[in-house]
């Protein structure tokens, strides 16, 4: 494991503390590929656990598309939604048809076209992309649909899941922003809802490491604040999972369009995949609510889990994004203690962020000086903030926009520095590198000890750099936040016992009762083939035929599971992996959708520096209880002449 992520995990988790509602079942567990719908289904909205799909960028007709639809209406959603580009490449009335009715006319409510009959109530809820947008008004999309409100943004409540369909496109006639009718319109909705889980659904990712549009800043609304529990986007036509603000944002966009690679990992990223076409899958219950991306080959490529009591424990925000920041854009080096509480900034500027210029984003505009040509490198900005009790934090995490470089110091002492220089930094100098076009929108994350805080007052001072004295814009914004501790369940590193014989082992090996005295035992990481593992593993006397699963257990004890509100898992797993938590499945990753075995194949292979990364999700914290605990682990190799396996796991509650 990298040495800065053992430290990430080392300042989040600095001891063991404490440790509700049951798991969401997912779709391979209550619906495997083929099976029925029940034959009198209670209404949508009366159901106590639904589940749906989320596509997004799907409506071209290609063979791509085809084969995720089939692999969609394979699990039996109960119903749609999408976000958005739902008719390539002009959103015509010629088109729509084709696109869209072809494949899912059987979930459409009113659906009069030409390839069967639809649904008699609607069970498919799209969102407006830009395509959609490409003929005048989106008319055919708004003839073609049957939808609440104003057909452009509006809410459909399933059982547990409302969900809030926004309009990302500045076509929109009324607004794109927070402030606007339709921001004001989903603030008030969202308040209003009084359904377990909210989420937000819209075309334009808000955050993204896409390579081809970037994430859309104008949406990157207070989506948290305002009561949602998960963002779901499209545009971007790849899959994403981020962490922003504490809840998930997911991208959806590789339901049909030619992928977009990867450009950069934004801050926030805990899984990127374009390397296939897929959709994401959606499971809720009162109590939980789960995630689970695939692509059109039924493999599960990402999943997690979160509770309804997820939004206690999200870490505090102690700088809002957008806060307003004293600056000096003199290009005057203001002194050597501008970074000390004590500095007197009264004669400094004052704007709201996003504070800049040349990207016509900015809420304040900042000055560069008289000569385009020859801008000031470096801006400074401060600001206070209250911290009642930094000692109540395990960490703090800094999350900034720069553009270019930047250096953060809390309390005059420096904390953070991006995309600059090592060494003593001068007003003259220049950022390590020039931010591409598509990540001036992104915040860059720094996870740095709470100490650096103290409790009342404390200064926030920054640097801007520029990479050149020509740069045509210069941006800024940051936020903070208090990290709260995590209680360790089971740390990086931890001695398992583990199955290495090839041979399954009886169905009950999940469980805490299980027996597996006779099993070998070991420090992580486990594995074998790259040498840098603590206990090597066996893989039988064939290297081109070794066997295709291991099995790993762990025991731990837990107190107080009834007070967890998060369970977070952190692996490395070389190739697929499925993680079960006394005895019930919580997680499978780069694995078929159905049924396995230990002869069943991981879905592709792992390679290069995905096999050492430490993957990061949430579980179901309901699957604890008090007493004593099982984790078990399931390795599959994706060949059987594979030359390296890994595995290592932490385990940690808030």
């Amino acid at each position: 494991m990298p040495p800065h992520t053992r430290r990430a995990l080392e300042l989040l988790a600095p001891a063991a503390l404490f440790l509700a509602a049951p798991l969401a079942p997912s779709f391979s567990q209550q619906h495997t590929s083929g099976s029925a719908a029940p034959a009198q289904p209670l209404p949508i909205d009366d159901r106590s656990h639904v589940h749906f799909a989320v596509i997004g960028d799907y409506g071209n007709g290609t063979q791509q598309s085809v084969g995720v639809a089939n692999t969609v209406k394979s699990l039996n959603p109960d119903f749609i939604a999408t976000v958005g580009d739902n008719n390539y490449p002009l959103g015509e009335a010629a088109t729509i048809d084709v696109n869209i009715g072809k494949i899912y006319h059987e979930f459409i409510g009113g659906y009069s076209g030409a390839f069967g009959p639809g649904s008699p109530t609607n069970r498919f809820f799209p969102s407006l992309g830009n395509h959609d947008w490409y003929t005048t008004g989106a008319a055919p999309y708004l003839a073609f649909f049957k939808l609440p409100g104003n057909e452009r943004y509006y809410s459909h409540r399933a059982g547990p899941v409302e969900l809030f369909f926004l309009d990302s496109d500045p076509n929109e006639p009324d607004g794109f922003l927070p402030t606007s009718i339709q921001g004001q319109w989903l603030q008030g909705a969202l308040a209003a809802s009084r359904a377990p889980f909210k989420l937000v659904l819209f075309h334009h990712a808000a955050y993204t490491s896409g390579a081809s549009h970037g994430s859309s800043f104008w949406m990157q609304w207070p989506f948290r604040e305002w009561g949602a529990h998960a963002v779901f986007g499209g545009h971007e036509h790849c899959y994403e999972r981020l962490g922003i603000d504490g809840i998930p944002y997911v991208v959806s966009g590789h339901g049909g369009q030619p992928l977009n690679p990867l450009l950069q990992l934004s801050a926030g990223s805990l899984f990127h995949d374009a390397s296939d076409w897929g959709a994401v899958a959606v499971d809720a219950t009162p109590s939980a609510l789960s995630i689970r991306a695939f692509k059109r080959t039924r493999a599960v490529i990402d999943m997690c889990t979160i509770s309804g009591r997820y939004r206690e424990v999200l870490d505090d925000v102690l700088l809002a994004r957008r806060a307003s920041w004293r600056y000096l854009d003199t290009g005057v080096f203001p002194g050597a203690q501008w970074t000390s509480p004590s500095f007197d900034d009264s004669s400094w500027s004052v704007g709201n962020a996003q504070l800049g210029y040349g990207d016509h984003d900015e809420t304040t505009v900042i000055g560069f000086g008289p000569d385009p040509n020859n801008k000031y490198v470096t801006s400074w900005f401060r600001k206070t903030i209250t911290v009642a009790n930094p000692s109540q934090y395990a960490a703090m995490r800094l999350r900034a926009l720069r553009d270019d470089g930047a250096v953060i110091y809390v309390n005059g002492a420096e904390a953070a520095r991006y995309n600059m220089p090592g060494g003593a930094v001068l007003p003259a100098t220049l950022a390590s590198s020039s931010i591409p076009d598509a990540g001036e929108f992104n915040y860059y994350d720094a996870l740095i000890p709470a100490t650096f805080f103290a409790a009342g007052a404390n200064t926030i001072a920054v640097e801007v750099h520029q990479a050149a004295v020509n740069s045509s814009d210069l941006s800024f914004d940051m936020e903070i936040q208090g990290m709260l501790p995590e209680s360790v369940l089971v740390p990086i590193g931890s001695t398992w016992k583990y199955l290495d014989t090839g041979a399954a082992p009886p169905a009950a090996w999940t469980t805490v009762a299980f027996d597996d005295s006779t099993w070998q035992q070991g420090p992580a990481q486990l594995g074998y083939g790259d040498g840098d593992e603590a206990t090597v593993v066996g893989f039988g006397g064939n290297p081109t035929q070794k066997h295709i699963t291991t099995w790993f257990r762990k025991q731990f004890t837990v107190a107080g599971a009834s007070h967890a509100r998060r369970l977070i898992l952190r692996a490395i797993r070389d190739d697929g992996i499925v993680v079960y938590v006394n005895g019930k499945e919580a997680y499978r990753e780069n694995m078929i959708l159905d049924a396995i075995s230990s002869s069943t194949l991981a879905s592709s292979s792992i390679s290069g520096s995905n096999e050492s990364a430490l993957r990061e999700t949430d579980l179901d914290p309901a699957l604890l209880v008090d007493g004593l605990n099982v984790i078990a682990v399931e390795i599959h190799q994706s060949d059987a002449a594979s030359s390296d396996l890994s595995f290592d796991l932490a385990l940690s509650a808030k």
